[in-house]
């Protein structure tokens, strides 16, 4: 669609845009207001509610007055400010995150800049600056995937993301990853036009949010392992980063790995049996499908390594590397459904060659476009029933229609990615070239 006849790219931005409108209405008029009142019934505190909150709090406690973010006394102060008051765990309407600073410390570099400020101007300023990174990310992963939009193709994109729900609900939160996004379209953009060292530097900035990014830096590694007289930039950069954010941490911090592992444990045990995985596999079968993702990616990485980056086989591990991170994410946020940008793209991308493929290939796309479109559908009808037409406010079920689209659809992005043929008859791959010739020659 988006490549297509200019009048199917405009009709692209006016179904984009309807969708947008039909999402944010839906969201702002109907979901947040019914949250208010459902957490007014059963106790349930609401305050900032933002995921930037608990990251600048501590930020600021540990540059401005040497506190420990990770500390008891914070985690209580961080509460009050993100909830509207410390959390009480026997209370059943409370929520089960604690609201902790669960980041590395040097998290704290990124936000230093803020620390001064009050958080209602970074809170307000906060929203549009993750909103311009999350469709300049956008525009990076187009090149990075390959895919050639022109101008009105690519602002249908840009509209069909600012309407789709995890976006929304990652720039009402503020959430860091949006910010994480930006980086990691930053730095295989940067491995792509040749800028190796500059590529390792943004991936380890990027591990900020690491169980985010821990599968991404394992593709590349491998990817260096494939080439390293080539590649081992990317390593350099890597490495010296990570060893200056590590070191300058342990200065503010000392000891500080050993809290944030202590951090992580916690949160993982709080928000137990709250993944993806947990609801579609049951917290007892979870592990097996973690460690199918895992072994998959491992493999899928592996078997990509030698493909050059404008090969549909390397496009397609990055993808699936992308999808694995978020269907093992430790929570059900559907905010890191941001991640599926490039899949989503890839998928357009060769949505010929979809076309053109079994009926269980094109079967498993026309699913997968069923869930994309679904939340889009049924957000409209809500807005269009309940703030034009007045109609009586919707049941709890109805209310959350919209929603049930956004849990299948990374799995239904997975199937898609692997039915997708991963080599093509214009595909080139280092396989065949000595591991010392340099891509610049093969390309």
């Amino acid at each position: 669609m988006f490549t297509a006849s200019p009048k199917k790219r405009y009709l692209a931005v006016a179904l984009a845009a309807l969708a947008a409108v039909s999402m944010w209405s839906y969201v702002r008029k109907i979901l947040i207001p019914y949250q208010v009142q459902d957490a007014a019934q059963v106790g349930r505190p609401r305050g900032v509610l933002s995921d930037l909150y608990p990251r600048w709090f501590g930020a600021r406690e540990l540059l401005l007055h040497g506190r420990n973010p990770y500390s008891q006394e914070v985690t209580r102060e961080i509460q009050r400010g993100y909830y509207g008051r410390s959390l009480d765990p026997p209370h059943p309407g409370d929520p089960k995150d604690q609201a902790g600073f669960a980041y590395p410390v040097y998290a704290v570099f990124l936000l230093a800049p803020f620390v001064h400020a009050q958080f209602s101007v970074v809170q307000a300023w906060g929203e549009w600056i993750l909103g311009l990174l999350a469709l300049t990310s956008l525009l990076m992963w187009q090149r990075v995937v390959g895919s050639r939009f022109p101008i009105v193709g690519s602002l249908a994109a840009m509209l069909f993301l600012l309407a789709s729900y995890p976006f929304v609900e990652a720039a009402s939160l503020q959430q860091p990853v949006l910010l994480v996004m930006a980086l990691l379209a930053g730095s295989f953009l940067a491995r792509n036009r040749g800028r190796l060292f500059l590529s390792g530097v943004l991936m380890a900035v990027a591990t900020i949010k690491p169980q985010t990014v821990v599968f991404p830096v394992i593709l590349m590694l491998m990817w260096v392992s494939w080439n390293w007289r080539e590649r081992r930039r990317w390593f350099y950069g890597f490495a010296a980063t990570m060893l200056v954010l590590l070191a300058a941490s342990e200065y503010l911090l000392t000891g500080w790995l050993f809290q944030f592992y202590g951090a992580l444990r916690a949160y993982q045990t709080y928000m137990a049996g709250n993944s993806l995985l947990d609801m579609f596999m049951t917290p007892h079968w979870a592990w097996l499908g973690r460690t199918v993702i895992v072994i998959g990616i491992l493999w899928v990485n592996w078997k990509s390594r030698g493909a050059l980056e404008s090969s549909v086989e390397s496009r397609r591990a990055l993808s699936l590397t992308l999808a694995g991170a978020v269907l093992s994410a430790p929570n059900l946020g559907t905010y890191n459904q941001i991640l599926l940008v490039p899949a989503m793209l890839l998928i357009v991308e060769q949505w010929n060659t979809i076309l053109r493929g079994s009926r269980f290939v094109r079967g498993i796309a026309s699913l997968m476009l069923t869930i994309l479109a679904w939340p889009w559908v049924a957000s409209g009808a809500l807005a269009l029933a309940v703030l034009v037409f007045h109609a009586s406010w919707p049941t709890q079920a109805e209310l959350l229609l919209p929603l049930y689209g956004t849990l299948p659809l990374p799995l239904a992005t997975a199937a898609v990615l692997l039915a997708l043929p991963a080599k093509r008859s214009g595909d080139r791959s280092l396989a065949a070239v000595p591991r010392g010739v340099s891509c610049t020659f093969v390309c």
